[in-house]
Order: C-alpha cells, then sequence, then structure tokens
C-alpha cells in the first residue's frame, strides 16, 4: 500500500499521514495517535527513504562494534549491551545497524563510511579506543556520537555514559587485599591491551590499600573466549592450585574458562582459588559455582544512552554531557566471606 492509497483510506491528505508519522509539532497528537493506529492496523510503513528526504534522517542507529570482535558467543558482554540497546532503540521507534569496522576497504573503513554517507542517525560505540582520524570525522561531520566503552584521555567531542571499570579493579584489589594468605594474580586479554592494563592498575590500587602487590609474574593474558582462558589455565596448572591464589579476570568469560579448567582438576574453589570476573552478565549467576564479579550497570547506562541519542538526533543542546558509572562488587561461590566478616 502507498502513502496516497493509506491516505485516501483515511480520509485525509498524503502530507498529513507524512508529517503523523513523521511526529509533526504540525498536527495534533490525538491525529497523530489515530493515524498511527490505523497504519499498524493495516501494517502500513512510511517508506523509509520518503522519510529521509522529509526529514534529512534515516530512523536509524548504528552500533559500532570493536574491531577485535569477532562473534556473539565470544564476548558476551558485547550480546548482552547490544540486546538491551535495541530494544531500548526499537521502543523508541529507532531502526538498528550493526557496525563491524574490521578495516579498510578501498582506503575507507566502514566507520568514515558510514558518517560521511550518514548512513545512520548517529552511532552508540562500543569501542575502547578511537584514532584521531576518526576523532576528527565526528569534529568534521558535526556527527551524534555516544560512546560506552571508551577509555584513555580522548573523550572529547564524543559524549559519552560509561563504566569506571578501573574502579572495578580497584573494588575487586580491596577485597582481595584482604587475604593475606592468598597470592595475588590477574588475567588480562590481547585484544584490548589498553582497557586491560586500566583494570589491572586499578586491581594494583586495591591491593596497595592493604600494602598488597601483583607481582609482574603474576599477570597473565589470553584471548578474550571461554576456550583461550580455558587453555591458558591448562598451562598454569598445577602450579596455580599448590598455593592459595585469588584471581582477578578481565571479564566473566575469561573466569568462567578459569574455573572449568580448575575443577577438572579437582582444585576446590573458594578454598584454594578465589575468583572475580567483571561484567556481571547473565552467565555468570547460572553456572555453578556462581561467579562473583563486579557489576556493570547497563540497567541504568542503556536507557541513559539512548535518551542521549535521541536528543543529539533532535538537536537538542546537551552540553558537556558525561556520565560515568561505578560498578559493585557482587560475591556469589567463588570467593571466600569477606575478610571483616570471618570469625
Amino acid at each position: 500500500m502507498t502513502s496516497k492509497e493509506f491516505a485516501h483510506l483515511l480520509g485525509v491528505s498524503q502530507s498529513t499521514v507524512s508529517r503523523a508519522l513523521n511526529n509533526s509539532p504540525l498536527i495534533s497528537e490525538s491525529r497523530k495517535a489515530f493515524i498511527r493506529l490505523k497504519a499498524a492496523e493495516f501494517g502500513f510503513e512510511l517508506n523509509s527513504q520518503a522519510r529521509s528526504l522529509k526529514t534529512n534522517r534515516t530512523g536509524t542507529v548504528g552500533i559500532l562494534f570493536p574491531r577485535h570482535f569477532k562473534s556473539m558467543n565470544d564476548n558476551l558482554m558485547l550480546t548482552h549491551l547490544y540486546d538491551r540497546i535495541q530494544k531500548e532503540l526499537i521502543a523508541s521507534d529507532h531502526d538498528i545497524m550493526t557496525v563491524y569496522d574490521y578495516g579498510e576497504n578501498r582506503g575507507i573503513s566502514a566507520f568514515e563510511r558510514i558518517i560521511k554517507r550518514r548512513k545512520v542517525d548517529a552511532l552508540i560505540i562500543l569501542r575502547s579506543e578511537l584514532s584521531e582520524r576518526e576523532m576528527d570525522l565526528i569534529r568534521e561531520n558535526n556527527f551524534p556520537c555516544v560512546s560506552m566503552l571508551l577509555t584513555g584521555s580522548q573523550k572529547k567531542p564524543l559524549y559519552y555514559c560509561l563504566s569506571d571499570s578501573r574502579l572495578g579493579g580497584e573494588l575487586a584489589g580491596d577485597f582481595f587485599g584482604g587475604f593475606p594468605e592468598f597470592a595475588m594474580m590477574y588475567i588480562g586479554i590481547d585484544e584490548d591491551p589498553d582497557e586491560s592494563r586500566n583494570r589491572c592498575a586499578g586491581f594494583r590500587r586495591g591491593l596497595a590499600k592493604h600494602g598488597r602487590k601483583l607481582p609482574a609474574a603474576n599477570v597473565f593474558s589470553c584471548g578474550m573466549s571461554f576456550a583461550s582462558a580455558y587453555e591458558l589455565a591448562g598451562k598454569m596448572l598445577p602450579g596455580l592450585g599448590e598455593n592459595k591464589t585469588a584471581v582477578f579476570a578481565y571479564n566473566d568469560i575469561v573466569a568462567l574458562g578459569i574455573i572449568d579448567a580448575i575443577r577438572e582438576k579437582g582444585i576446590a574453589i573458594p578454598g584454594r582459588v578465589q575468583l572475580i570476573g567483571m561484567d556481571d552478565i547473565p552467565l555468570a549467576g547460572w553456572m555453578r559455582p556462581h561467579l562473583s564479579t563486579l557489576h556493570i550497570p547497563v540497567e541504568d547506562m542503556v536507557p541513559n544512552a539512548c535518551k542521549l541519542i535521541r536528543d543529539l538526533i533532535e538537536g537538542n543542546d546537551m552540553g558537556d554531557y558525561r556520565s560515568m558509572y561505578q560498578p559493585t562488587l557482587i560475591t556469589r561461590d567463588t570467593t571466600l566471606s569477606r575478610p571483616s566478616a570471618r570469625g
């Protein structure tokens, strides 16, 4: 059904239909509600190209994934974030475009192509770093972007809703630092070394509150997958089980891979090895033993990031909007009781 046919069916003009479905202030709210109800009843959708020509918008928000991203099965935190973001945006009548940028094609990256061609109205960035060239592209094109994972000092001109992952590492170090009989260990990832170092730095800071240190020999790295963490733990055994060890892992998937290898060897968790992950993905509370982890408040971050995106698309002045969210430590089966509570 064309917009002309749909308008004729309702006994209104074609421009009235277009304005109502584009939320124009020239149409009363009651008229908008009536036309939207009939559009849903008849399964009518305004042609996206026609909408774009009239509003200079696509009605689509892009979600930019990291270059190291391989699969929704490996990085379950990004899967968790994506699921919440797309539900939030769909509820506000936005379409979603996932953007995988694995490098340049004919001299231009997917990131650059998306921005220059205005294929989406805005981008939610799920990367920890952007290059200077990419930052310049955002500035030059005045393109609305909200970051949910950016680390380091390169913040402007981005708006962001971030979790303080360094603080997360500090909370893990502060907790483990109260167990003097346990050696400390950190396991990062190869794919995102800057963010991995950031979390490790926080861990060291938390340990320092108790006069504890993290030896360089006890800092390891693996791939961002369950299988890679399992393989690393296998190489570290049986030494990992000989001494009591407290392990802070980059994220929950790495921690769960380590747990699987440790349990196969019959090493007691948390009696011999304690573990804390980061993210608090749903799987962390489903697997047994239930994983102690740093909870990232995505339930607050995602709605605020999506509202910010909508405001930026509408051209609202958001000032210098920057929002940093604090993780919280969730203790479950893979850690002993808090030192202050031990008898």
